[in-house]
């Protein structure tokens, strides 16, 4: 299972790369291409790299210092593809509400009863 930082991380490989020919790319063209810079740097983009070969979503044919000859393997492309076409989901309520409703309904039907109760006595 992919976090978010792997996915964005894979995004930005498949939006550099056109085809499933390999691509050479260094840390700072993928660091410019991020949303959120701030969550990465170097060393950590380095090892969701790895991860990512390590979990067959890309294929590093080789690697020097900061560059980096990669490949999108079918894997990966079936996820983004999953990802772009998964819906939605919408903010489910809390499951205490149902809850909620029940007792304060119990509670006006108590009191009609008690009330009708007093005043037919």
């Amino acid at each position: 299972m992919l976090d978010k930082r792997s996915i964005a991380i894979l995004k930005v490989l498949n939006k550099l790369t056109n085809s499933s020919a390999y691509k050479v790319v260094t840390i700072e063209e993928i660091m410019t291409n991020i949303t959120n810079r701030n969550a990465f740097d170097a060393d950590s983009l380095k090892q969701i790299l790895e991860f990512l070969e390590k979990q067959e979503y890309i294929n590093i044919k080789f690697s020097e210092d900061n560059t980096y000859c990669y490949s999108l393997l079918p894997k990966a492309r079936i996820y983004l593809e999953q990802e772009l076409t998964k819906p939605k989901s919408k903010k489910q309520s809390s499951p205490v509400m149902p809850y909620v409703y029940t007792m304060i309904a119990s509670f006006i039907g108590t009191m009609l009863a008690l009330i009708i109760f007093f005043y037919l006595i």
